[in-house]
C-alpha cells in the first residue's frame, strides 16, 4: 500500500494507483484492499516514519487513520 505526499500539500494520502508524483512510503495491507494493517500504521506513526520517508513534514489523511481504528 503506497502512501504519498503530493507536492505542496503537506498531507500524506493513500496513492491507490501509484501515480502521484514524488516520494512514496509503503505499508503492509490490512484486511481490506484500501486499508493498512493497524500494527504497521501504528508502528510507522510511532517512529515518525512518514516524515522521514517522504522527506517533508506531513500530516496523515484522517480517512486513512479512521479506516484502521477499532
Amino acid at each position: 500500500m503506497r502512501i504519498a505526499a503530493p507536492p505542496g500539500t503537506g498531507r500524506a494520502i493513500h496513492d491507490r494507483d501509484g501515480t502521484i508524483a514524488g516520494r512514496g512510503a509503503y505499508l503492509c495491507r490490512g484486511a481490506g484492499p484500501d486499508q493498512p494493517a493497524a500494527a504497521c500504521l501504528a508502528e510507522a506513526m510511532r517512529r515518525r516514519a512518514f516524515a522521514r520517508a517522504l522527506r517533508s513534514a506531513v500530516t496523515l489523511d484522517p480517512k486513512l487513520v479512521e479506516s484502521v481504528s477499532p
